[in-house]
């Protein structure tokens, strides 16, 4: 007879795991609505690559297991890069994982800013780390003394995003320097996330030559349209390279996703031209957006920050669009943001349907 639940005994997880609350990732509530929350790719890719990967499908595609030999050459050739710098993952959250599995200790110090992706303090807790969380300024100012003083005894890794998300702002090159000057005299690594690279076109990814202890990574999920596919990469110098390969799981990285990001390699006016399609979007929010009460920040990504309190809560907007079908991202709890939402950008129709939405709640409100 089966014990009641209340009588098993079950093993207790490690302490660090303790504080860590984590909400099922759902889908189905998703359905019928613009998602302008997750900063996805929201133009579809071209017919004729959608037709050219499915050509590339056939049987042994599926029951063998994958080779990713030709996307590393791909890969290496696209970014001048030896293959012995780059290594593939599962998007770029599986380096984040990797990166704190094999260089963080229990009691280490992970700095990073604040806000920034929300996993990378969960990563650093799961762990046994303490997040470091450099705070941005009320005006998304950021206070570079501020994150040099921050980087110490005790720090094993400094994660960056450039840009950062969610608050669109990047990091000047000189910063990046100061930052891996400090690092290096507590033998820290420097983990510089690129994710949103094609819309700003800022990279480190040369430095990597000259600073062994620097990490950059890469995804495939933004200008490329494959965030269904999980692909991310990352180049670092060739010992961190070997070290996190001695972590991943076997074949992590699936045949379909290496085809899929194969032939968008070999289609570079891809990923151009929907960058070049959110240029135009930007450009539709900030004609439309001051009229309706709305400032649109600067930033150099797929998504627009948006301050609206000065004509309406956060929360408000977003359950407003809610209900004409539109998701955005808000309200932050982060000070800095209290006044925004977040709304991915796509191509300028998309964007002008979605600011006579706004149009229309607001004037309603």
């Amino acid at each position: 007879m089966k014990p009641p639940e209340s009588s098993l005994t079950l093993p207790k997880p490690i302490a660090s795991l303790a504080d860590i609350v984590r909400l099922r990732e759902g889908g189905r509530e998703r359905d019928g609505y613009v998602g302008l929350d997750r900063n996805e790719r929201l133009a579809p890719l071209p017919g004729a690559v959608i037709a050219e990967i499915r050509a590339g499908i056939d049987s042994s595609l599926l029951t063998g297991y994958p080779s990713l030999d030709a996307l590393y050459e791909d890969l290496a050739d696209v970014l001048a890069t030896p293959r012995e710098n780059l290594l593939l993952t599962p998007g770029s959250d599986a380096a984040f994982r990797a990166l704190h599995q094999v260089y963080v200790r229990p009691g280490d110090r992970v700095v990073m800013l604040d806000p920034s992706y929300a996993m990378y303090p969960i990563y650093a807790r799961m762990f046994g780390a303490t997040p470091v969380q450099v705070p941005f300024a009320d005006d998304l100012s950021l206070g570079e003394d501020l994150l040099l003083e921050a980087i110490g005894p005790g720090v094993r890794m400094v994660l960056l995003a450039d840009p950062n998300q969610p608050t669109g702002t990047s990091l000047p090159a000189e910063v990046l320097r100061g930052v891996l000057e400090r690092a290096g005299e507590c033998a820290a690594l420097v983990v510089v996330d690129e994710a949103y690279f094609p819309f700003s076109k800022h990279t480190v990814l040369s430095w990597v030559a000259e600073h062994p202890r620097l990490v950059v990574t890469r995804t495939f999920s933004k200008a490329w349209g494959l965030a269904g596919l999980r692909v991310g990469l990352i180049v670092a110098h060739p010992e961190v390279v070997a070290n996190l390969y001695k972590v991943r799981s076997a074949y992590d990285v699936n045949a379909v996703a290496a085809l899929c990001v194969r032939t968008l390699l070999a289609r570079p006016e891809v990923a151009a031209q929907f960058v070049a399609e959110v240029d135009a979007g930007r450009r539709t929010l900030a004609q439309r957006l001051p009229a309706l009460g709305l400032t649109p920040l600067p930033g150099e990504t797929n998504f627009q920050l948006i301050r609206c309190a000065e004509r309406i809560e956060p929360g408000v907007l977003v359950d407003l669009v809610h209900d004409r079908g539109y998701l955005v991202k808000g309200p932050f709890t982060a000070p800095c943001l209290a006044d925004c939402i977040r709304v991915t950008i796509g191509p300028s129709a998309l964007m002008a349907q979605f600011c006579d939405v706004l149009e229309q709640v607001l004037d309603g409100h």
